[in-house]
């Protein structure tokens, strides 16, 4: 026999290639014992008072793994670092986190195509690669219909197969609000564009008391006596007072800033794009119009609203449109070797070949192969202004990314930003709060508006809007329950949700899943890259009794990342891919069968000490 060795990374490349656990096995057996040594690995996400779901979960995925006998810790880490270190650095071996979903699946292209392993942000962030799984979903984007919806099923057999990452659940947002103070638009979440323009102040017998008060103090000489409805204390401003949990937008607005990004309603507000979806249809909206030329279907014509202005009142034109597109995809413009993307819009960019300035209002846009629906999503990309930002794109180092070139553009904070959108920020106060005011001068500011948009005439209809830092949910209720604030834009825990719900005065809205939980693994790392263990470890994954114990049943259990859209597939082959991966214990109960789950990763070639350690090669 020779007496070449076979490296544990060579085992697991050739499991991965599909040999059977027994061939696995046999192959282990060449590798000396003593060179394994027991696995132990960490499992990064937030602290409990930034997501006690998040925690929790991570907290239980550790249980189950010490119990098939991985040496799991969970490392608590600050949002921001959690995400610098699994989206820009890649430092990681399991990680617990939400994931933003989008309405358009192909937002799956970018998180999971090979192309976009090695950079930064929610672009394959695990560096999971299978080249027939990128053919699909090159392929989807360039479907329609029952053609696509095939494709899209195909693709979420595969990931189930092999569970790059493994979903948990797809909560629905609970926001808690006072509605004798605002009335918000229905089938739509809260904290939300649209949520926050078609939000309404209620006019009650009090308000219009002090409002009448504060006009007659105004305008006339103080009364000589008092009555039940005057008073010496200035009227409260029309301002919409919100709660939020994140503290991160109040020391960053970079619309380009991975580790600050969460939660990108902040800047919805404050940046347009040439289309929004409003009520589930892509809309015009900093475009007037656009078509598609005839006869081709890669070419679309923009045309431009008048009078469009940024927050500093300098004109939009076509030219900052086509500086965006060319600025999302190299931040440096051209000056390095390497271009340098904007990881957050980077697979949308993709989606582009040109854009050009036709004239001062009429942009053109060709597309590669890609289908309408996927165009679409291209055309949500925030529209920056080429004055503010073109200074910026030179290359920088900071000291928290580990290699890589990165721009000024990438990491400035942009705490004073210059965008379109309808309202634009007035202050911040670091870890305190962001304020807002409308802006006068945008489109929606008119009132003739037409079609759906005219929901929105006028624009913003509140004076001001303000965020508040908050510690905590409890905090951000107690604050609703005592009439500080009008309503959360943090999304409610159960516990949290439960005692709003207790408060008179006080409602709770739920609207459809905005992310889902997941499981990320390091494919980067051994033995990660191997499917056999990651779908091990799926297998200790109780969703219906987390649904029940975590997420209180207000949740979607979720096999596939496209739990919040109609693309989910039916039938046999589904239910069967699903079935495979199946809880080991109890369903429901959270009962886990210990030896059955020792058997699972026996039998995806791994082996166990004398002392019951998961032994791998180092």
């Amino acid at each position: 026999m020779s007496s070449t060795r076979l490296s544990r990374r060579s085992v697991l490349a050739l499991a991965g290639a599909g040999l059977t656990s027994g061939c696995v096995r046999q192959l282990e057996s060449t590798v000396s014992r003593d060179e394994r040594t027991p696995f132990s690995l960490s499992i990064k996400t937030v602290p409990a008072d930034t997501d006690a779901t998040a925690t929790r979960l991570a907290r239980y995925l550790a249980t189950r793994l010490q119990t098939v006998g991985v040496a799991a810790t969970v490392v608590p880490m600050s949002r921001e670092e959690l995400l610098r270190d699994v989206l820009s650095n890649h430092d990681f071996d399991i990680y617990v986190s939400r994931l933003l979903l989008r309405r358009d699946p192909d937002f799956l292209r970018p998180l999971l195509h090979s192309r976009y392993g090695p950079g930064r942000g929610w672009q394959n962030p695990f560096g999971y690669g299978d080249l027939s799984l990128d053919s699909l979903l090159e392929r989807q984007r360039t479907e329609t219909g029952s053609v696509r919806a095939a494709t899209l099923a195909e693709i979420q057999r595969r990931v189930v197969e092999a569970q790059p990452f493994t979903p948990v659940a797809a909560p629905r947002p609970a926001q808690a609000t006072r509605p004798v103070r605002v009335d918000w638009p229905d089938g739509v979440g809260i904290h939300s564009l649209t949520g926050y323009l078609g939000a309404r102040a209620v006019t009650t017998t009090a308000t219009a008391s002090r409002t009448e008060s504060a006009v007659t103090s105004s305008s006339t000489p103080a009364p000589t006596s008092t009555s039940a409805t005057t008073t010496d204390e200035p009227a409260p401003e029309n301002e919409l007072r919100m709660t939020i949990g994140d503290s991160r937008p109040t020391e960053n607005l970079n619309p380009l800033s991975t580790p600050f990004r969460s939660d990108g309603t902040l800047l919805d507000l404050v940046y347009d794009s040439l289309g929004r979806p409003v009520y589930d249809r892509m809309r015009p909206w900093m475009a007037a119009s656009w078509v598609w030329a005839d006869g081709d279907e890669t070419t679309l014509s923009v045309r431009l609203r008048d009078d469009l202005a940024w927050h500093d009142g300098e004109p939009i034109t076509a030219a900052d449109v086509a500086f965006t597109f060319r600025f999302i995809s190299d931040t440096a413009l051209g000056s390095l070797d390497q271009p340098v993307p904007s990881p957050r819009y980077r697979g949308r960019a993709s989606l582009v070949e040109s854009v050009d300035a036709a004239s001062d209002r009429e942009v053109t846009i060709r597309f590669g192969d890609v289908s309408e629906p996927a165009a679409a999503r291209a055309l949500t990309i925030p529209v920056l202004p080429a004055h503010v930002w073109e200074p910026f794109a030179r290359p920088t180092s900071v000291s928290w990314l580990d290699g890589g070139t990165v721009t000024e553009a990438l990491v400035r904070n942009n705490l004073e930003p210059v965008g379109s959108g309808p309202l634009r920020v007035t202050g911040t106060t670091a870890r305190e709060s962001v304020s807002m005011e409308p802006f006068e001068d945008h489109f929606l500011a008119d009132d003739a508006l037409d079609g759906r948009l005219s929901r929105f005439d006028g624009g913003f209809s509140f004076d001001s809007l303000r965020f508040d830092v908050v510690p905590s949910d409890g905090a951000a209720v107690e604050l609703l329950a005592t009439d500080a604030v009008d309503a959360t834009a943090n999304s409610l825990s159960a516990d949290s949700r439960a005692a709003a719900a207790d408060e008179p005065g006080i409602s709770v809205r739920t609207s459809r899943p905005e992310w889902c939980y997941h499981v990320g693994y390091n494919h980067r790392r051994p033995p990660f890259m191997n499917p056999r263990f990651r779908r091990a470890v799926a297998r200790l994954v109780d969703r219906e009794f987390l649904v029940d114990s975590v997420f209180d049943g207000e949740t979607e259990p979720a096999s596939s990342p496209l739990v919040a859209t109609t693309y989910v597939p039916a039938g046999d082959a589904w239910d069967e891919a699903v079935s495979e991966l199946e809880f080991v214990g109890d369903s429901g109960t959270g009962t886990l069968d210990a030896e059955r789950a020792r058997s699972v990763f026996e039998d995806a070639g791994y082996a166990y000490s004398g002392d019951g350690d998961l032994l791998i090669q180092e």
